[in-house]
């Protein structure tokens, strides 16, 4: 069985129930939770979830009022699922951008002595390497 952060990066849900019924189990809302804080039945988000109707424009107000759902994603399925990343996104992301990078030779050259001096160097190394990471990401920002 395939956990969240594997379906994330290769399955999107179809439809836009689909996709609404995905986000709402990874936010880990039931059904009639989300209903409350969106102010609908919980029979027009079932609806909604089954494809037996699309969201109206007061159900996407309150998807975007109230949670961090990305209603571009949710209407196309493409983007990003939320407003905000959460941290399994965050993590997701970190995953993929580290599956697309690994494909460089000097990056794996790198991350392999990173890696080494980790499991086996001096805490001077590793304080180094550390120092070095906080250095170069406050740069970045």
């Amino acid at each position: 069985m395939m956990n969240l952060i594997e379906s994330s990066i290769s399955e999107s849900p179809l439809s836009v129930g689909a996709r609404l019924r995905y986000w709402r189990k990874l936010s880990r809302l039931r059904l009639v939770d989300m209903a409350e804080l969106i102010n609908v039945s919980q029979g027009s988000l079932s609806d909604l979830e089954n494809d037996k109707s699309l969201p109206s424009s007061g159900t996407l107000i309150g998807l975007c009022q109230k949670t961090e759902l990305n209603i571009c994603w949710l209407l196309t399925g493409e983007g990003r699922v939320t407003v905000k990343p959460n941290a399994e996104e965050k993590e997701v992301s970190v995953v993929q951008d580290f599956m697309d990078l690994s494909q460089d030779r000097d990056f794996r050259k790198t991350i392999a002595k990173v890696i080494n001096i980790f499991k086996s160097g001096s805490v001077s190394q590793k304080a180094h390497i550390h120092g070095f990471l906080v250095g170069i990401d406050s740069e970045m920002s």
